[in-house]
């Protein structure tokens, strides 16, 4: 995981001291005497003493609002009301943060908008009073769940409203705006309240409120902020050129984010909204009366905006318009036109025409893109499934339109002049390959992975069109469950390569296609690495549910298979997913045995696997354990208290930051123990030694803390994962931990079989390398040898792409010898086998040995740039 890590912490801080200067105003301020009524309330300012003569408390309303919220959009009205039963729900795209019985509404004829009731929250907030979802109203006044919106942080410094009341100010069955508040004192957010929150100093001991504010017809939500100010002197939420006005973007994983003129650019500077696009339905968070926000810092995820502050009066109420959600779709051409609507602008102008191919087929699925002369990025729509799309542009101007779609050149833009109406759009010539792939030993189908790549490389595409270029220039990168895909290609040479892994051959073959015709290729290939009895694991494979990854749950799956990952394991930020589900939903339950954990993610100490955990849907954050407020030995305590029994894996110890543990920690190699007391405790399982690297990659960082514990004694075995965050660039299974089951069947396996291998430590990990390690005895990785000399037979074997070269040999982590690997045996892939021997210390009371082998290849075509490798747990000596 790599989420908010240490390292970012000065990007951070200069985030801060570059914010925009403010200049607090009444523009969209309104200020209540003492004792006035409706919005009236109170708190207390940090270092200031309160007067009691001011009201303490926000008014609250109904607790329960309108009986019909649904029947909204029949009465011609916007309405507010409790959830008070399961009937009443429709929740969101996403399957993240989930509406439930209790919750809040607000509906009119346009868009739904569910607001969360008090109490735990799923998500990193924790205090409730959020919007959980801004969805499309359909014919029936019921929200259609197409909202894709996940979590935003509005607050002040780090302090967010934790309610003390969810309330209906206004049911709308008058006719007027409905109305929802939430009320309670600012706390800090619990996740930054810890290494982050020296980087935000204020604090504001005061009541405020959020008013969610919906009007009849309206195509937006207000949401006003007020503030409850007691003391004699007013607060001010900007000082200088540094503002707390915080608004914080949980958003990327189920969006894209887009804004006006820069597209789907990343945010620079100021910015008149932050647009989230997903497709059908989509929203925008804007600054009312013409203020900006800010971009400060995206990372992971995570987008950290400011707006300009504003200023509470001394002994009284202020409220401040703070935002405008606006909704509207489809993708972003829709929601642009939504903006306009809601500003009362002229409508642009609607380009209605179809997509078609060089031959005049229609094309599916295509992007639309609109720009204007000067290169500025007007709109995006997708083609629909006979082609057809609509797109708006400047009535005054029209604009270039420019169809997309992967496996096409990109063509030069057609431009359409103002007041256009109609305009088709056109592809050059392709051709197309064909695939299909068996296994060599049965000729059955087979999941593989495709690769193709233009020999010569087609321009890049634009970064304002929101469509990233595949990596190692590649145009597909296509995971192919039954072995069998056909690929749109321009006319050209392509190299086509498909694989499953590293325990099998590949084809890698060239093509010429020309237009109008398909390159056919059977691709036939053999398992040549004998694993008999061995099934890996990737303990560490992130997807859409984690706030810094939007692979698609599937996809993520898909592309495990492919590459001959017998088990992925989920491993979510603070949620729990379960890829069993998904393998069988594919078919693939004889290639693969999905499974699920979670990535336990501080932001304080560290992160850890916690293998497995079944999801528990009725719990926060589906079952996600809870961490804020605890120390890692109570935390330790708890995860190995589960009733789970999970294998606890400090996942990415090492290299800084309060992502890695032993460095939060301060672990000291001389002593076995972390310099940090308070934050110390072995109670854990395995360490993720190789996180998306090889030995030699962190021999002077996570082997050498791994060897040092092992030399003061404790028993931690060694795991090797992906923590793959998007597959684009960081695949799935490398490295991987392999497991001696005996058997080969996944269908055998449980999460149980698996936990109890993993604890046994009978594992080695592999880069592409497949090693076991024989002892005395049939002595594996992971037990005790009796004797202080001894041979062990150490096989290597890689498929014939890649050899592998040198054995090294580690005693008590002082390596004692290196050999080159000798090849034994005939086949396709290569097979080395040395017999090894080893004198263990005698008088060390208990001695260990680990076995290294690597290679001068990478592991292209497959994954170029990743070396290849593989690393044995220990076998021990003595005591």
């Amino acid at each position: 995981m790599r989420l908010l890590r240490l390292s970012v912490l000065p990007l951070l801080g200069a985030g801060l001291l570059f914010l925009s200067p403010t200049a607090c105003s009444d523009t969209g301020e309104t200020k209540q005497p003492l004792g006035s009524g409706g919005s009236g309330g109170s708190g207390g300012s940090a270092g200031t003493g309160g007067n009691t003569a001011c009201p303490d408390a926000f008014e609250v309303g109904d607790p329960d609002g309108h009986a019909d919220v649904y029947g909204a959009k029949a009465a011609g009205q916007a309405r507010a009301g409790r959830i008070s039963d399961e009937s009443q729900i429709v929740q969101p795209a996403h399957g993240r943060q989930r509406i439930r019985v209790g919750d809040f509404v607000l509906a009119n004829d346009k868009i739904a908008v569910a607001i969360e009731d008090k109490g735990l929250s799923d998500g990193y907030a924790r205090f409730g009073g959020e919007i959980l979802a801004v969805d499309q109203v359909g014919d029936d006044g019921r929200p259609l769940g197409l909202s894709n919106y996940v979590e935003t942080l509005m607050a002040l410094s780090i302090q967010m409203i934790n309610p003390t009341s969810v309330s209906v100010i206004n049911d709308g069955s008058n006719g007027e705006a409905a109305v929802v508040r939430v009320t309670g004192p600012l706390e800090a957010i619990p996740f930054l309240n810890g290494s982050l929150s020296a980087l935000f100093p204020r604090r504001y001991d005061v009541n405020a409120a959020y008013d969610y504010v919906l009007e009849p017809g309206a195509e937006k939500l207000d949401i006003r902020l007020g503030i409850a100010n007691p003391t004699s002197d007013p607060i001010e939420f900007a000082v200088g050129s540094v503002t707390d006005e915080m608004h914080g973007f949980f958003q990327l994983n189920h969006n894209q984010f887009a804004t006006e003129g820069s597209g789907f650019s990343d945010a620079n500077g100021e910015i008149p909204w932050a647009g989230f696009v997903s497709g059908p339905f989509n929203f925008a968070w804007r600054l009312p009366h013409g203020k900006k926000l800010s971009a400060n810092l995206e990372i992971s995820g995570f987008q950290y905006f400011t707006g300009p502050g504003f200023a509470a009066d001394s002994c009284g109420v202020t409220w401040n318009d703070h935002v405008e959600v606006i909704a509207g779709g489809p993708d972003f051409d829709g929601l642009r036109e939504a903006i306009r609507r809601v500003d009362g602008d002229t409508a642009w102008q609607a380009v209605t025409g179809q997509v078609r191919d060089a031959g005049g087929a229609p094309v599916a699925d295509a992007w639309v893109h609109a720009t204007a002369a000067d290169g500025s990025y007007l709109s995006r729509t997708k083609s629909k499934g006979d082609g057809s799309y609509t797109i708006h542009v400047p009535p005054d101007t029209g604009a270039t339109l420019t169809p997309q779609k992967l496996g096409y050149a990109l063509p030069s833009g057609v431009d359409v002049a103002a007041g256009t109406a109609s305009q088709d759009l056109s592809f050059g010539a392709t051709g197309a390959i064909h695939v299909v792939a068996t296994d060599s030993a049965q000729n059955a189908p087979m999941p593989v992975r495709i690769q193709v790549i233009p020999t010569t490389a087609p321009p890049s595409w634009p970064g304002t069109f929101g469509v990233q270029d595949e990596a190692n220039g590649r145009l597909y990168q296509e995971f192919a469950m039954n072995g069998d895909a056909t690929l749109v290609v321009p006319p050209g040479e392509h190299r086509v390569v498909v694989s499953h892994g590293g325990e099998w051959e590949i084809s890698d073959t060239t093509v010429t296609v020309n237009a109008g015709e398909t390159a056919q290729i059977a691709a036939s290939l053999e398992h040549s690495v004998d694993s008999t009895g061995i099934m890996c694991a990737d303990f560490h494979i992130h997807s859409q549910q984690s706030a810094d990854s939007h692979d698609p749950i599937v996809e993520k799956v898909k592309s495990a298979i492919a590459d001959g990952l017998e088990i992925p394991v989920s491993s979510e930020h603070e949620w729990v997913v379960d890829f069993g589900p998904v393998v069988e939903s594919l078919g693939m339950t004889d290639w693969a045995f999905g499974m699920p954990s979670e990535e336990l993610t501080t932001f304080s100490w560290g992160h850890f696997g916690v293998v497995p955990l079944l999801p528990k849907p009725d719990q926060v954050n589906n079952g996600a354990v809870e961490w804020v407020g605890l120390e890692p030995p109570q935390m330790f305590d708890n995860v190995q208290n589960l009733p789970e029994d999970p294998v606890f894996i400090i996942n990415h110890p090492s290299g800084g930051g309060f992502g890695a543990y032993f460095s939060s920690a301060r672990f000291d190699r001389e002593t076995g123990e972390g310099q940090k007391t308070e934050l110390w405790s072995t109670n854990f399982d395995a360490i993720e030694v190789f996180n998306s690297s090889s030995l030699d990659e962190n021999r002077d960082k996570s082997v050498a803390d791994w060897f040092a514990l092992l030399n003061h004694g404790h028993t931690f075995w060694a795991v090797g994962s992906s923590d793959s965050h998007k597959i684009r660039s960081s695949p799935v299974g490398y490295p991987r931990t392999c497991i001696d089951f005996g058997y080969d069947d996944p269908k055998q396996l449980t999460i149980n079989t698996v936990r109890d291998a993993v604890a046994s430590g009978n594992m080695t990990i592999s880069g592409g390398l497949l090693m076991t390690v024989v002892g005395p005895g049939g002595a594996k990785p992971g037990e005790t040898i009796s004797e202080t000399s001894a041979d062990f037979t150490v096989t290597v074997q890689a498929p014939s792409w890649y050899d592998a070269t040198t054995l090294e040999v580690i005693v008590n982590g002082v390596t004692v010898d290196e050999q080159a690997l000798l090849p034994m045996g005939s086949g396709t892939g290569h097979r080395y086998v040395n017999v090894v021997h080893v004198d263990f210390d005698a008088n060390a009371g208990r001695s260990w040995v680990v076995f290294h082998a690597k290679s001068d290849d990478d592991l292209g075509p497959l994954h170029p740039g990743r070396n290849a490798f593989a690393v044995s747990n220990p076998i021990f000596s003595g005591n």
